[in-house]
């Protein structure tokens, strides 16, 4: 377990904010010279809590205009249903998330198409095509009010030394 102090929590915020800061302004930014600010973020990279560096990309940039949450709840919950989901689903590109969760549901797909008729084609030959999925619900995002993709560090934050959290879908490629 490591435990993170307050330049540990100003690295995580400033790196949140600007993945592509360079490490000299980092260090000058959290008040350290380069070299420990370095260790300070290699430490995190190997300890997990650091997960990787990625760059948001404009879903509407690449065309994409439809954003839905898909509802999927299988026909029966045994080990064999979720692999025969989670197989049918691996390769498909529209999914950018998917969520297994609580409640009367299985599955919370996000999914990203470029206009209704994508989405329709997706739904019937993707989803309700898979014999395990006994039924699917769908809510269109109308419109996003906060996209607060970071995560609050607290000030008496103990990190276990963790493995990188993973999609369902990265889990299963393994």
């Amino acid at each position: 377990m490591i435990e993170l102090d307050r330049i540990d929590r100003k690295i995580l915020a400033a790196l949140q904010q600007n993945g592509r800061i360079s490490n000299l302004d980092l260090a000058e930014a959290v008040g350290l010279s380069p070299t420990p600010c370095a260790r300070r973020i290699k430490r995190l990279e190997e300890a997990g809590v650091i997960e990787g560096y990625a760059a948001r990309v404009s879903p509407a940039a690449l065309g994409f205009s439809i954003c839905v949450m898909v509802s999927v709840k299988l026909a029966k919950q045994s080990p064999d249903a979720a692999e025969q989901f989670m197989t049918a689903i691996r390769n498909q590109p529209e999914i950018t998330e998917c969520l297994l969760v609580t409640g009367n549901v299985d599955y919370l797909l996000r999914v990203w198409v470029k206009d209704i008729e994508a989405l329709r084609s997706f739904i019937r030959e993707a989803l309700q095509a898979i014999p395990c999925v006994a039924e699917t619900s769908t809510m269109v995002i109308l419109d996003t009010q906060s996209s607060n993709r970071l995560l609050n560090v607290p000030r008496t934050a103990q990190v276990r030394k963790a493995q990188p959290a993973r999609s369902a879908r990265e889990a299963d490629r393994d």
